[in-house]
């Protein structure tokens, strides 16, 4: 049984917070929350304006009224390099030892700036026997230090810190999605509000995972000068009601909003996202332990938005789908969680450690 646990992520548009307990196999959700993220004081995963950051999380804690102390909080961002290599089969120890002093061969950095670490995702067949497959993970120190000052600020105890694609890896190991076919995979679309994160996944475990530096926030500011609406809150429910995303440009007649919004907005996400993600499927499918990717699961605030699996679907040729509410996860007394649940998959990954 896990210990009972405070789940943080400062995304670049919303800060999230969770709290619960994995009993057995059923992840006991006690509380959550959602904040817009203060404008401008994180951008890219780096927190900007700490002291905003802090009165904001600080707010939501109050007014959500969370009593638990254990703290896990989600780094982020384009500047998290992940490396997945072979190495030897060989104890964690050992391990540890060999990648501490090598460490500089595997990522293209000064990793005196990075804090690096590393986990045991399976242990593969080769041509040259068995190896073990090996994440290896470099997180700037800044984002590291900032994370850290945040959760001490708000007197929480540190428990551990986790990337994005981790995170998700352990939500969705609860589920049977495409996991019971080890010859298959599973592809997992975080859209968020500066950022979107691709993570490949096949029996629980990383296959690929990077992050693209483009989300649905320019969908806010689209909203905001189209409309005129400059209240946030106003501006996402506007968002998740109307705005949609075609592959086919739509009459005024049949989507008034949702078919403006996406004539004006198709364009640049072309560019920035499914571009981006075709490359890396390129990339993912020229190497060696890649597996045929099944279904794709969008998460995130930009997983709202209305049309957005057809388009998908349509633009990288692979049935795509909401990733709906788990069934593991047992909430009392929290009404809107169904419709909050894609904002808050990276964070409930935060505390479904076993």
């Amino acid at each position: 049984m896990g210990q009972a646990l405070l789940g943080i992520e400062i995304g670049n548009s919303n800060i999230k917070v969770v709290q619960g307990i994995r009993k057995r196999n059923e992840l006991v959700l006690t509380n959550y929350g959602i904040e817009p993220t203060p404008k401008g004081a994180v951008r890219d995963g780096f927190i900007m304006d700490m002291d905003a950051v802090f009165d904001s999380l600080q707010n939501l804690i109050k007014r959500k009224r969370f009593t638990e102390k254990n703290a896990a909080i989600i780094v982020q961002g384009t500047s998290i390099i992940t490396r997945d290599v072979l190495m030897p089969p060989m104890s964690e120890k050992e391990l540890r030892t060999i990648l501490d002093y090598q460490k500089d061969e595997y990522f293209p950095i000064d990793v005196s700036d990075y804090q690096t670490d590393f986990k045991i995702l399976n242990e593969v067949e080769t041509e040259e026997g068995k190896k073990l497959n090996v994440l290896l993970v470099a997180a700037p120190n800044n984002i590291i230090e900032s994370s850290l000052e945040l959760i001490k600020r708000l007197n929480l105890r540190p428990k551990f810190i986790d990337i994005t694609s981790n995170a998700i890896s352990k939500i969705f190991a609860s589920r049977s999605y495409g996991f019971h076919d080890e010859n298959s995979s599973i592809m997992v679309l975080d859209i968020g509000g500066q950022t979107t994160t691709v993570t490949i996944l096949s029996e629980g475990n990383i296959l690929f995972s990077r992050s693209i530096l483009y989300g649905f926030e320019h969908l806010n500011e689209l909203i905001r000068d189209e409309f005129g609406e400059k209240d946030l809150s106003q501006v996402e429910m506007f968002k998740r009601k109307y705005a949609a995303l075609y592959d086919q440009d739509k009459s005024l007649d049949e989507d008034l909003y949702g078919g403006y919004i996406s004539y004006l907005v198709k364009p640049a996400v072309e560019n920035n996202i499914i571009q981006e993600i075709q490359r890396f499927l390129e990339f993912y499918y020229s190497r060696s332990n890649a597996k045929k990717i099944k279904t794709v699961y969008l998460v995130g605030g930009g997983a709202y938005l209305k049309n957005i699996t057809q388009y998908v679907e349509k633009m990288i040729n692979i049935p795509t789908m909401q990733a709906d509410v788990f069934e593991d996860i047992k909430v009392k007394g929290m009404s809107e969680f169904d419709n909050d649940f894609l904002y808050l998959v990276n964070a409930l990954g935060l505390i479904s450690r076993i």
